[in-house]
């Protein structure tokens, strides 16, 4: 764990492939696939082993291909263009994919693997005409690996070296990529920036390896996305920081901003790095230097200061009129600020440059504050009105409905330890059934992910529940397998739950009486 800088989970999964282990079935190890024939195909370690096995090879074809008279224009490109050296280009593992569109079909056939296997890995794709003929998924275009944390290569991004409107091609999602949890470079960034305490993120995978050239490694990007959750939380490992290096342009500010909301909703620390005079990282590298980035690196703003600028920006702070205008633009942003240091701080910070008093400042917030909660008031009592809030809120009272409740969580350990009864269930028990919101909860996260084919096991939980609730989760699976589960118990519990019949009529309540019970239901 310490020499990888990986997990615990991530070091497992890597020594276990080392060896030729089967991950256990309750990991996250196994994953299942939709084929064209539209059922799910489970995916064990062998089969990942085999993509990651072709995925390797046409790597080594796409890199031989630059030393080709056919791949000199890509490389020419690299190096030229984009200023690459040839260590970069190697340490990367870069490459070209030949104008052609059966050359690495051609290329992985000769080695033994098959049409189906080359398409199931998505480096071919299959024509949707009559002919359903196959041909290469990559053509004409500049290749990058996308290496994962234990040097697995899960698929290839390509850049066009033609007119082709796509800029870009990325993996398709599959059980073996998923571009909301993948980031570019995390294989090589995270042992900087374990070292530096933050991570660089880019928009670009050329941006990246640039400021990875520069000395700059602990750069990132996400691939064919806006950024998520999902990649943000891999990062919590390495680093408390996230440096959002993002274009200069319009589309660059929404992203960034978007990216803050995203960051700090994960518990970063967020600040931004504005590169001037360059519509990104790697033209400001090619005119500036490395040295110049590293102080634009060291001044980079907060995410607060970087978002009271923008909105500064789209007034004229030399009239009296603009200034007001920033200044209402200003208070709902102070208003979200929930430590109080930082907020007297930017709240004084604004009050200077509209020139007013931080008591005047301060007055608005509050009164903002105020009216936000009487919006949120009214939007509640309306939904008390048509009931659409009780419908997903309402839970019974435990004490009451222990019978109930115990049932609750024996069905919902029961589908978790066989997920073959998931079809079984979702027919006879529909979560509606269930009193107690936290166990519905629980129950549809399983249906829907069994259903679906995807991992259901408490390591895949963390997206959907708190960490307190996995906790709980886990708590429940193990009291109740202990208790013992059979086919019998089961539907006892089935029995039970659908045959419950609420003894208080919702309907009959007034609106005060209704309001009163959501107030009892959220104590509980």
């Amino acid at each position: 764990m310490k020499y990888q800088n990986l997990d615990y989970m991530e070091t497992v999964k890597l020594l276990a492939e080392r060896a030729g282990i089967e991950m256990p079935t309750d990991s996250s190890n196994y994953a299942y696939e939709t084929g064209q024939n539209g059922k799910k195909h489970r995916i064990t370690l062998a089969d990942k082993k085999k993509v990651y096995e072709m995925n390797r090879e046409a790597a080594r074809f796409f890199y031989r291909q630059l030393f080709t008279p056919e791949g000199k224009r890509c490389l020419q490109y690299l190096i030229d263009v984009r200023g690459l050296k040839a260590a970069t280009i190697k340490r990367y593992g870069m490459g070209y994919a030949p104008d052609s569109w059966s050359a690495l079909k051609t290329y992985m056939m000769g080695l033994g693997y098959t049409e189906q296997e080359l398409e199931y890995a998505h480096l071919i794709s299959r024509s949707q005409n009559n002919t359903k003929k196959t041909f290469d998924f990559y053509v004409n275009r500049a290749m990058f690996p996308f290496i994962d944390l234990r040097g697995n290569i899960l698929g290839f991004g390509g850049r066009t070296l033609g007119d082709d409107k796509r800029k870009y091609i990325n993996p398709m999602d599959s059980a073996f990529y998923d571009k909301n949890k993948f980031l570019f470079s995390l294989n090589i960034a995270k042992n900087e920036a374990v070292k530096t305490g933050k991570f660089i993120l880019c928009e670009g995978n050329l941006d990246v390896v640039s400021l990875t050239q520069a000395g700059f490694e602990n750069a990132i990007a996400s691939c064919g996305t806006a950024l998520t959750e999902g990649q943000v939380k891999l990062l919590n490992t390495y680093a408390s920081e996230i440096v959002i290096c993002y274009d200069a342009d319009e589309a660059g500010r929404k992203a960034t901003r978007k990216a803050i909301d995203i960051i700090r909703g994960c518990g970063f620390k967020a600040s931004v790095l504005t590169v001037r005079g360059a519509k990104d990282p790697d033209e400001f590298l090619k005119k500036y230097g490395a040295a110049a980035f590293g102080n634009l690196l060291e001044k980079a703003e907060t995410a607060l200061d970087y978002i009271l600028r923008i909105e500064s920006e789209r007034f004229d702070m030399t009239s009296q009129r603009g200034r007001f205008d920033f200044k209402d633009a200003a208070v709902p942003i102070l208003a979200g600020i929930d430590k109080k240091t930082e907020y007297e701080y930017y709240a004084r910070k604004v009050a200077d440059s509209v020139e007013v008093s931080f008591t005047a400042i301060d007055e608005e917030v509050n009164a903002f504050k105020s009216g936000k909660r009487r919006r949120e008031q009214r939007r509640e009592d309306q939904s008390v009105r048509n009931f659409t809030y009780l419908r997903g809120m309402i839970s019974p009272d435990i004490s009451q409905h222990t019978g109930e409740f115990n049932a609750e969580e024996m069905i919902v350990t029961y589908l978790y330890l066989n997920p073959d009864k998931c079809s079984y269930l979702s027919q006879i028990l529909p979560p509606d059934k269930f009193l107690t919101e936290f166990n519905r909860r629980v129950y549809e996260f399983l249906l829907n992910r069994i259903s679906g084919g995807f991992d259901h096991s408490l390591s895949s939980m963390p997206d959907s529940f708190s960490v307190d609730e996995v906790g709980r989760i886990t708590a429940m699976i193990v009291r109740r397998q202990e208790e013992g589960l059979t086919d019998e118990v089961a539907n006892e519990c089935i029995e039970k739950l659908n045959s419950y019949k609420p003894k208080r009529d919702l309907g009959s309540l007034n609106d005060d009486e209704i309001r009163a019970f959501m107030n009892e239901q959220k104590k509980t």
